[in-house]
């Protein structure tokens, strides 16, 4: 009887777990592969001894004097013990790596160190003994028990018993998308007498504590960390900050059959305060679970925005295939939802104040400034700028970020669907979204406009003086301009006026790739873009480390860092003091 009625539950317990394996091999590996087969990632060497880099071109200028940390993926190609290699495809996936630049005006030498973040992790693959990855776009090709196996570890630690898989080693989990020194520490982690702090963070409620010099890692943590009621397996890797009050600002994200954001701040002690806590809009209607990396911030108000890019399953097929993207879904012709989120109780209102929709609906990587203005009726205007994008076609197309494309034919184009809203099979990106300026009534929870600032703009950075400010003029970034059969793909520098009263500057030079510019201002200057860029630049197989003039993006100064390629997502700069400067 026993055995008939295990019999009875195995049968259709098993043919429904093969289904699920057919889906993931056949409508999801394969699909993926088609983007990912061809695509082949160098790694970037560490360099753990500091070495002393001299000047190849011009000069830096003499009061420069401090260190840009860059963090972004370095390790793609793995040699298992077995002598296979474990290849990962995806440029977002590369196990990651912090890089140091110590510059120094004062005798025209910039001090350059590496370091890879996540050794553990790299030996479990080595091993062949990793378990439950979770990759943003690569999905690696698995027998059924390997796949039913890491399904079911996925599942267990994060569904049935949750626990962080670094398993306590602070090398154990890849945390690689922004870099913030002088991060708020939660208690648990005591920090040292004048010890300078580093945090790398990504799209996960994981961050990871780094030495400040040696680069070496030091603990892993969440934001739970900090206080209990922060609970959620997503956050945004682009914190807010605030200037004058010391605070940061997020939110941690809850996916499943009920999504849930839990917005919040923490003082520069770690002191935590709980801001909102909701499921559903002002509307009554269910929040959808969106992928959000960043959000905005103004004097008295926290905005992040709910935009049509959603896990389409609720993050099912995350846990099934080991992929964020192959859940990824964009919800043609809905709105993006504004959340906003009031800092302090206005006019007796606290929590979530408004879930203003704007269309058409918009997906966001990046934020500029933002602030907040009273019209002639006292009502409040929330002006939001962004580098915008009007569809999720450009998920499908980061996997070759930070490997330009050289001169050549064109692929002949295939015939295009959709996977899950998106274009599918992606075409060669050839250029970035817009710089988009969102106008909103906060009091009456509508959109009053949408300008579009300049074409084909990302990694928008401004001097952080002007952060929360209306006088804010300058917004720097990065423009790509695609390969044709005459030249080589390029990735260059734009300066954009958000007044309008002169045009947009750029810096291009054919086959370097322009990593996001970070702004560092004159300690003598009297004007807004008095100062200098810094960019991490690439070509093909060199490394460079470029100073541009920000006031018209013309070299100021060029280092050879190394013959290869070090992909970085984004950067920070401290003064010699360790003092915030420009922080991502």
């Amino acid at each position: 009887m026993i055995v008939e009625l295990i019999a009875l539950i195995s049968l259709p317990v098993g043919g429904f777990v093969l289904f699920l394996y057919r889906n993931y091999y056949n409508h999801v590996y394969k699909r993926f592969q088609v983007i990912l087969k061809s695509h082949k990632l160098s790694n970037t060497p560490e360099v753990q001894d500091p070495v002393v880099l001299q000047l190849q071109s011009g000069q830096i200028p003499s009061w420069l004097n401090g260190i840009m940390y860059r963090i972004g993926p370095g390790r793609f190609n793995i040699q298992q013990n077995d002598g296979s290699t474990f290849s990962i495809r995806h440029a977002f996936d590369g196990l990651p790596f912090m890089h140091r630049f110590e510059v120094n005006g004062s005798t025209q030498t910039l001090k350059y160190n590496s370091r890879m973040l996540a050794k553990s992790l790299e030996t479990e693959i080595k091993n062949k003994s990793f378990k439950g990855l979770i990759f943003f776009g690569h999905i690696p090709e698995m027998t059924f028990p390997q796949w039913l196996y890491n399904f079911y570890v996925r599942f267990n630690n994060l569904i049935l018993s949750p626990k962080p898989r670094h398993d306590g080693r602070p090398d154990g989990q890849s945390v690689g998308v922004t870099v913030t020194p002088n991060f708020p520490l939660p208690a648990r982690i005591k920090k040292a007498d004048g010890e300078n702090v580093l945090v790398s963070k990504t799209d996960a409620n994981v961050l990871q504590k780094i030495h400040a010099e040696t680069l070496e890692p030091q603990n892993i943590f969440n934001y739970t960390s900090y206080d209990a009621r922060i609970k959620g397996q997503l956050s945004a890797a682009h914190h807010q900050y605030d200037p004058n009050t010391k605070e940061i600002f997020n939110f941690a994200l809850t996916t499943g059959p009920v999504p849930r954001l839990v917005v919040f701040s923490t003082t520069e002690a770690g002191k935590v305060t709980i801001l909102a806590d909701f499921t559903h809009r002002t509307d009554k209607s269910p929040i959808q679970a969106p992928y959000i990396h960043s959000l905005w911030l103004t004097e008295n108000y926290v905005i992040i925005p709910e935009s049509p890019m959603v896990l389409k399953d609720r993050g099912a097929n995350m846990l099934m295939n080991g992929s964020f993207l192959s859940s990824i879904s964009w919800v043609k012709d809905a709105p993006t939802y504004c959340h906003v989120i009031a800092r302090h109780p206005v006019q007796q209102k606290e929590g979530l104040v408004a879930s203003i929709p704007v269309n058409p609906g918009f997906f966001t990587f990046h934020v500029a400034n933002a602030f907040e203005t009273k019209d002639n009726s006292g009502e409040t205007i929330l002006t939001l700028d962004c580098a915008s994008f009007s569809d999720g076609d450009i998920m499908h197309q980061l996997h070759s970020f930070g490997t330009p494309h050289r001169k050549g034919p064109a692929a002949e184009k295939a015939a295009q669907t959709t996977l899950n809203g998106i274009s599918y099979p992606p075409q060669q990106q050839s250029g970035f979204g817009d710089l988009v300026r969102y106008k909103l009534n906060l009091d009456q929870s509508t959109t009053l406009s949408i300008d579009t600032l300049a074409k084909n703009v990302e990694f928008p950075r401004f001097n952080q003086d002007y952060a929360l400010k209306k006088k804010n003029r300058f917004v720097y970034g990065c423009q790509l301009q695609g390969f044709t059969e005459k030249k080589d793909e390029t990735g260059g520098l734009i300066k954009v006026d958000l007044t309008g009263q002169s045009g947009p500057l750029t810096f291009y030079e054919e086959g370097f790739n322009c990593s996001e510019p970070i702004f560092v201002p004159s300690p003598t200057g009297t004007k807004e873009d008095d100062g200098v860029l810094l960019s991490l630049v690439n070509n093909f197989d060199c490394c460079y480390f470029i100073v541009f003039d920000a006031s018209n993006l013309k070299e100021l100064a060029r280092v050879k860092i190394g013959q290869f390629i070090a992909v970085t997502f984004h950067g920070s700069y401290v003064d010699h003091e360790f003092k915030s400067i420009n922080i991502n």
